[in-house]
């Protein structure tokens, strides 16, 4: 049995938009008080429901394009709930399945 090393990596960035990826909130400057620049979707409040930013969106594709990554005919957000102390609404709005950009390593 041969055994070949696979790495995955995980990038995050932070796109130059206006607005947060998924309210109308203003992105937090340097220097901004903590949870200054927050709305009932930011904070995970009932019946606040999250609307992605389509500047944002945009950007991930192009970069996908950029570096010839494929992107799926339909996506899915997942909600992943954890506690983290700074997450104060419990979950966090995540892709795993159907990335807006998926760059694999070339089969052999």
């Amino acid at each position: 049995m041969t055994w070949h090393a696979v790495i995955g990596i995980e990038v995050h960035v932070q796109l130059r938009t206006v607005t947060k990826m998924f309210c109308a909130c203003a992105i937090p400057a340097e220097g901004d008080l903590p949870n200054s620049k927050t709305c009932p979707t930011c904070l995970g409040l009932p019946g606040a429901l999250p609307v992605p930013n389509r500047a944002a969106i945009e950007k991930v594709l192009a970069v996908g394009a950029a570096i010839s990554a494929a992107a799926p005919a339909t996506t899915i957000w997942d909600r992943k709930n954890y506690f983290y102390p700074d997450l104060a609404k419990g979950y966090q709005i995540s892709q795993l399945d159907f990335p807006l950009a998926l760059s694999t390593a070339p089969s052999k």
